[in-house]
């Protein structure tokens, strides 16, 4: 219970995962082992052939490219609303991004969209499981056999979710996710790659066994990043301390949570040299492991969460709850809500005592980055500009849900005046 002040996240890190981190940091074991052990758990928990570990998504979708052979002159549908790093990987890679339209309340690729953003020059689509959300893989996989396109699925907010009984990232060609300590799952950083291709799998395999590893440097800054959230969003220590910043950063038009996770959105002349000196070390697959043993009690958290918030908002004058495609079974990573006021909601809820964010989501489609390869996507335009996070981390229970659901429809109700 949180009192009345409800933090926007909580990370899954927890006291069981520190220990793990601080011993694997003070005597650190060779990492090959550990590593290729939590890779076999996560293909056995998504139900892939092969699970390879990566620095981070956005390396491991660049990887994807090149282990499929699509480069320069090709082309892959993304959707409009994504994360920056993702296109920008890929006009890395020499491929253009065509960006494609989302659902406007489900935010995941619309299947009509990407049938129309399809060129000769296509040569795969990344449905992305925006929020936890799968994407309707039935229309998406039909269209892309079709046209004889790859899928390259997107579960950086979405390990554990499944569409038709099947866990995402065992539905495409491949897919990618990401364990930042913002995520459902965290190994501190780092990310997989899962297919059932054994010869994306070894080109993948042979691109990281020759980088270099990680400085143990990386890994503990953000061990003490992750206990350092641990205790600022604990429910005794988070309304004195962590809410109060976050205030006080408002009266002042500063987001310290945001300004900590976020980054600056750049273009890449060429893949960093410090993606290919970051193999994940021990210490990560060793978080790892012990966070696959509590994902489907933390997710099962989110959904209970996620499901309380889909039925007492649903009616809310002014406020639009998210949707889900048919057989989709979401794991609530976010709790995406619309409102013409944006602004006005978030600071009223902040006001109640419940902190939200715009997130790290941005329009592509009409992005500054991106100028050369605009498309018109509407529903991506009207997220981006219309989206808050609603809290629905695992931590939260009864009282605080009850808290938040209160606290929507009255600042709601405070900002139609």
């Amino acid at each position: 219970m949180y009192f009345g002040r409800i933090p926007r996240f909580s990370p899954s890190f927890s006291p069981a995962e520190a220990m793990i981190a601080a011993r694997f940091l003070a005597v650190p074991p060779e990492d090959q082992p550990a590593v290729r052990a939590f890779e076999k758990e996560f293909a056995s928990y998504i139900g892939a052939k092969h699970a390879i570990m990566t620095p981070s998504a956005r390396y491991a979708f660049y990887l994807l490219l090149r282990a499929m052979d699509i480069g320069p002159g090709d082309e892959v549908v993304i959707p409009g609303l994504t994360y920056f790093a993702i296109p920008s990987m890929a006009v890395t890679a020499g491929v253009r991004p065509v960006f494609a339209d989302i659902g406007l309340t489900s935010h995941v690729l619309d299947p009509a969209e990407f049938e129309r953003a399809i060129t000769p020059k296509t040569k795969a689509v990344v449905p992305t499981h925006l929020y936890g959300t799968p994407c309707d893989m039935d229309a998406i996989n039909a269209i892309a056999k079709k046209h004889g396109i790859k899928v390259i699925e997107d579960c950086a907010q979405s390990t554990g979710a499944k569409y038709k009984g099947t866990r995402v990232g065992n539905l495409g060609d491949a897919a990618y996710y990401t364990f930042g300590l913002t995520k459902n799952i965290t190994t501190l950083s780092g990310a997989m790659i899962t297919t059932n291709d054994d010869a994306v799998a070894n080109f993948v395999r042979n691109e990281i066994d020759t980088s270099t590893p990680a400085d143990f440097k990386k890994a503990r800054k953000e061990a003490i990043t992750g206990v350092a959230m641990m205790v600022a969003t604990h429910p005794l220590v988070y309304p004195f301390t962590l809410h109060q910043a976050i205030r006080l950063g408002g009266l002042v038009g500063k987001d310290p949570i945001h300004d900590r996770f976020g980054e600056a959105e750049v273009l890449y002349d060429e893949v960093p040299k410090s993606f290919r000196s970051n193999r994940p070390r021990a210490v990560q697959a060793a978080v790892g492991m012990k966070q696959i043993e509590r994902i489907e009690a933390l997710n099962g958290a989110r959904v209970r969460n996620g499901r309380y918030l889909d039925q007492h908002l649903a009616n809310v004058p002014g406020l639009t709850v998210p949707s889900y495609p048919e057989g989709a079974e979401p794991i609530y990573m976010s709790f995406v809500v619309h409102h013409q006021k944006r602004s006005q909601l978030m600071r009223a809820l902040l006001k109640r005592g419940v902190d939200t964010t715009y997130g790290y989501m941005n329009d592509c489609s009409d992005h500054k980055l991106f100028p050369q390869f605009r498309r018109l996507c509407p529903n991506a335009a009207a997220v981006k500009r219309e989206q808050v996070h609603i809290p629905v981390h695992p931590n939260l229970d009864g009282k605080d849900l009850t808290h938040m659901v209160e606290a929507v429809r009255s600042a709601c109700l405070e900002i139609s005046r």
